[in-house]
């Protein structure tokens, strides 16, 4: 707009240099002619008079007044529209199509026809639940949008991201306005394993584990204090087959807490290569080798504890080092009180512990009672107490990777070059494993493995969010001729939008529910899962609603503004005006009075 009125300025200033001109050129030419030839003063006074207008007319021809501001406001009924909206005088009511019938109302596909069509509104006025994905551009007038109140159901909810088969996945969200209730993570079974008491507003995080590879759907179930059920919504989990990650476990002597990782790795099909010590240079396990640095190429992950390492030559503890430089994950294990020597070696390597000379009980998070029960508001059963040496893991550049009912950090990771150390103070975890808690062993375990080792350089598509069918969504990480497969074997090319960058995404419209798979030309493939078009309303119902207030309070101010100044009339009045004065002043000029012939 400055740009505008700096045109305007510059165009007026030439324009009034002329007509000034040629009034200068008026007056002078009627001085220089003789008492006989100059024109009467009326004449004079019509041609000055006719080349202002003339002038005048030509800038109102080239930027028109600004047209008064529109007056009446657009009344537009989305989704949850009352069936009868009392417009004010001058609004005109528009529905769109997911609002039905509203009585009174133009039906409008969209809201940039309804816009093209009353081009005269001066604001906007939303009714119902929010505008539409299709909807979400920017206003070009002011709106109003007063939100219906939050849904009961869910509002946010975030899925869990693909596991190893075995790894541990959590699910975590909001609850709307339901007072109070409960909310429960059913596996395929129909058994409870996790549950929470839940009230208005509150967030929530519910854990399990994935137990077998594949695609599998548990389900989020919100009850309310009656053990109604409020909402349920599917959680897909896709514990993908991956490259069996290799994993290392040298222990000073034989232990239980060995023993027990064994057993779980075999289910959770690692390779686990253990070697415990006897002592004299007897070792039990695997065939033993010499830790080299070609060795530990193929090794994802180092688990040691403070005997073995102690055990080794410095020559070893350099290869190890220089391996989690490279890559590699390192585990320490302390199974007791530290020497000064390994303290100063470990804090090389990133980890400077204090303490450690004692062990306490302590007790992991609650967890539901018996897998069996369905009663998402049995008691929860606590987890076995275990025991932990004192040592302190917090510190600047420490990330938390497991923590204790009470916050107490049980395991920490720094990083090392383009590796992790990381260290882990329970010394019987098997002790779960006794206690009918296997499932909850194994989840430490998978946190501890996938959290240090060696990361996957393999990069997969994946959809963020909760997906429907009828739905675009946007999968990223897309590799060029990706082929998605929907439920009835339909098949859809991918194309990656050129404009996403390193991101390389690329829009997919399903038509179905159910789990989709996305397959490359090498023959990699990945699932999705697609939910019904009704699934989650409530989710659905916020998104909307938060969307079309976050659009509302950004267009506002602009919007505002430009109606403020309203928009220039049409040139055509001016410009036929501007005709008629030059015509005018044409012939003026052009005219000359009949003297009468002199006298013989």
């Amino acid at each position: 707009m400055t740009g505008t009125v700096s045109i305007a300025f510059w165009v007026g200033a030439a324009i009034g240099l002329i007509v000034a001109f040629s009034l200068a050129r008026l007056w002078l030419w009627r001085r220089a002619v003789s008492a006989e030839q100059r024109p009467p003063l009326w004449r004079l006074a019509l041609l000055m008079a006719l080349n202002l207008a003339a002038g005048a007319l030509l800038y109102l021809t080239l930027f028109p007044p600004i047209t008064p501001l529109r007056t009446g406001a657009l009344v537009v009924a989305t989704q949850g529209a009352p069936g009868m909206i009392a417009p004010h005088p001058g609004d005109k009511l528009i529905a769109l199509p997911e609002a039905g019938s509203v009585a009174g109302a133009e039906p409008a596909p969209d809201l940039a026809t309804a816009l093209r069509r009353f081009p005269d509104a001066a604001r906007l006025r939303i009714v119902g639940g929010g505008l539409e994905p299709r909807d979400l551009q920017p206003l070009p007038l002011p709106a109003t949008y007063a939100p219906p109140p939050l849904p009961r159901g869910l509002i946010e909810v975030a899925l869990p991201q693909p596991v190893a088969p075995g790894g541990a996945f959590s699910v975590a969200g909001r609850v709307g306005a339901l007072p109070a209730g409960s909310i429960a993570l059913v596996d395929p079974s129909g058994a409870v394993v996790d549950h929470a008491a839940t009230v208005s507003g509150g967030r929530f995080v519910l854990r399990s584990s994935a137990r077998v590879s594949g695609q599998t759907l548990f389900a989020l179930r919100l009850q309310d204090a009656a053990g109604h059920a409020v909402e349920q919504i599917a959680v897909p989990v896709d514990a993908r087959p991956v490259p069996r990650p290799t994993v290392l476990a040298l222990e000073g002597a034989p232990n239980p807490e060995t023993k027990y990782l064994r057993r779980w790795a075999q289910d959770a099909e690692i390779d686990l290569r253990l070697q415990a010590d006897l002592g004299g240079g007897v070792q039990i396990g695997d065939p033993p080798g010499v830790l080299t640095a070609a060795r530990l190429r193929d090794v994802d992950l180092l688990v040691i504890d403070d005997r073995r390492w102690e055990g080794l030559s410095p020559q070893a503890r350099g290869v190890v080092t220089a391996a989690v430089r490279e890559g590699m994950g390192l585990l320490l294990r302390p199974t007791g009180s530290l020497s000064g020597a390994t303290r100063r070696e470990w804090a090389a390597l990133g980890f400077p512990l204090s303490g450690g000379d004692d062990a306490r009980e302590v007790e992991l998070p609650s967890a539901p009672g018996s897998a069996d029960s369905a009663d998402p508001a049995a008691p929860a059963e606590t987890p076995a107490p275990l025991e932990r040496r004192d040592f302190a893991l917090s510190g600047d550049g420490t990330a938390s990777l497991l923590r204790a009912a009470d916050g107490t950090e049980l395991a920490g990771w720094r990083p090392l070059g383009l590796g992790r150390v990381g260290v882990w103070t329970v010394a019987d975890s098997y002790v779960l494993v006794l206690t009918g808690r296997g499932d909850t062993h194994g989840a430490l375990w998978s946190a501890l493995f996938s959290g240090l080792a060696r990361p996957d350089p393999t990069r997969r598509l994946y959809v963020d969010g909760l997906s429907r069918a009828g739905v675009r969504l946007a999968a990223c990480a897309v590799a060029a001729d990706t082929i998605v497969v929907d439920p009835a074997g339909r098949e859809s090319r991918l194309l990656v939008d050129p404009t996403s960058g390193d991101q390389a995404c690329a829009a997919y419209w399903p038509q179905r529910a159910g789990w989709h798979l996305a397959r490359t030309p090498d023959g990699a493939e990945t699932a999705f899962y697609v939910h019904p078009r009704d699934a989650a309303p409530s989710l659905q119902a916020f998104q909307t609603r938060e969307a079309t207030r976050r659009l509302v309070a950004v267009s506002g101010v602009r919007s505002a503004a430009a109606a403020g100044r309203g928009g220039r009339g049409a040139p055509w009045p001016w410009f036929a005006a501007l005709l008629l004065v030059l015509t005018v002043l044409w012939t003026v000029e052009r005219w000359r009075p009949k003297r009468a012939a002199p006298a013989n």
